[in-house]
C-alpha cells in the first residue's frame, strides 16, 4: 500500500504484488512509512498487503479522514491472476511439493480453480498467506465500497490521468512485458468451463476492461 498524506491519496496494489515496481516511481510523494508485512508492523498501523478494509481502520487509528483521499485498487485481469497464483502455489506450498516428492503429482489448473472461492479463504485458508488467499478474491471482494477508483492493471493510462489529477506528473512508462493489453499467454490453460468459471466469479473484475471476454490472442 502507497499512501501520501500531503497529495491525499492511497493506492492498493493488487494482492498478487504484480505492480510492486510502482512504489518506487512514487517514492518522492510517499510520506507514510509502511512495514514490509503485518507482523513487522509495531512501529506503525500500516503493512505492505493491506486491504482497503484494513486500511480504513488505521486511517481512523491515527485519526486521519480516509473518506477524503482518493483511493484507488489496482487489480490485475483475473484470467491472467489466477494462472500466476496457481503457479506461485506449486512452487511454494510444502504439500504439493512433498506431493511430488512421493511420485504424485499436482491438481490440474481445472480442478484447483474449481475449488478456489472468489472471498473468504480464496485460494488458501483463512490464516493462510494473504497472497494466497486476497489473490483469488474478486474486486468486489477484495475492494468493496472501500475505494473511489478500480484500475486494471494493464491500463497504467487511467492511473496515470488519476495521479496527476492528484498533482503528481508521473508519466508511466512500463514495461510492454509486465502490461501487454490484452495479450494473454496464460489463456492456454483455460478450457471452456474454467473460462466460464472465471466469467462468471469475476464479472466486477472484467467489467473494468469493458468487453465481454478477454482477447484470446496467444502470445508464443
Amino acid at each position: 500500500m502507497f499512501v501520501s498524506h500531503k497529495h491525499r491519496f492511497v493506492i492498493f496494489p493488487d494482492p498478487m504484488g504484480a505492480c510492486n515496481w510502482l512504489g518506487h516511481r512514487l517514492e518522492p510523494w510517499l510520506d507514510q512509512p509502511t512495514a514490509r508485512n503485518r507482523k513487522s508492523s509495531t512501529e506503525t498501523h500500516f503493512f505492505y498487503g493491506m486491504s482497503p478494509a484494513e486500511a480504513e481502520l488505521a486511517f481512523d487509528m491515527i485519526g486521519q479522514p480516509y473518506s477524503l483521499y482518493t483511493s484507488i485498487a489496482i487489480i490485475q485481469n483475473p484470467f491472467r491472476r489466477m494462472v500466476k497464483l496457481y503457479d506461485r502455489i506449486a512452487l511454494t506450498d510444502p504439500l504439493w511439493q512433498m506431493r511430488r516428492a512421493l511420485g504424485g503429482s499436482d491438481p490440474t489448473f481445472a480442478h484447483w480453480l474449481q475449488n478456489t472461492r472468489a472471498s473468504g479463504p480464496g485460494a488458501g485458508y483463512s490464516r493462510g498467506a494473504r497472497w494466497r488467499r486476497f489473490g483469488a478474491w474478486s474486486a468486489q471482494a477484495w475492494a468493496g465500497q472501500k475505494v473511489t477508483h478500480l484500475v486494471p492493471l494493464e491500463s497504467p493510462d487511467q492511473l496515470q490521468q488519476i495521479l496527476r489529477s492528484q498533482g503528481i506528473p508521473l508519466n508511466l512508462r512500463c514495461r510492454a512485458s509486465d502490461h501487454e493489453m490484452f495479450q494473454f499467454p496464460e489463456m492456454s490453460r483455460y478450457d471452456a468451463t474454467s473460462a466460464a468459471l472465471i466469467k462468471e466469479r469475476y464479472w466486477s473484475d472484467l467489467s473494468l476492461y469493458r468487453l465481454q471476454q478477454p482477447e484470446l490472442r496467444l502470445i508464443a
